[in-house]
């Protein structure tokens, strides 16, 4: 799973989309390791189809502080836009680093799936983000897979 959402979070931040190519046997079935992949991916989806549905590609593509940082965009609800950061790694210091956004006073971070708050602080000069993950305790997480962060109100 983490092979397929990191080629998918890399092609859609690009602009592209992508074929899983899982056919039925000749006797019309699908074989279980394909069932058990397609239901990973539709219960990702199902958390985090927020940020794939109707997106484009961001002015980033991928973080360049963070490997394994992906971005899209898409229009939100109140006229805005929402940046979304999909991180296919949980960092070692439980600290996700982003260079690419630029926060302003009202920006806002939240992670898609989860019902509790994601603290985060400006960088350097008000250059990127720091989001603290300490306090999201891992039964919590609504993916075993990757996670997809919804920021709002950025200045860029």
């Amino acid at each position: 799973m983490n092979q397929i959402i990191s080629t998918f979070a890399s092609t859609i931040s690009c602009g592209g989309n992508m074929l899983m190519n899982i056919g039925p046997t000749k006797e019309g079935t699908i074989i279980p390791v394909f069932e058990e992949r397609l239901r990973q991916f539709g219960s990702w989806l199902k958390i985090n189809g927020e940020g794939v549905y109707g997106s484009v590609p961001w002015s980033h593509q991928n973080d360049f502080t963070t490997k394994n940082v992906w971005y899209t965009r898409k229009k939100a609800e109140n006229d805005g836009t929402a940046v979304y950061a999909i991180m296919l790694t949980w960092p070692d210091d439980s600290v996700l680093v982003l260079g690419a956004p630029i926060p302003s006073q009202s920006t806002q971070v939240t992670m898609l799936g989860y019902e509790g708050t994601v603290n985060w602080i400006a960088g350097p000069g008000g250059q990127g983000m720091n989001i603290t993950l300490q306090n999201i305790p891992w039964n919590k997480l609504p993916s075993p897979w990757a996670w997809m962060f919804k920021l709002t109100n950025l200045a860029n």
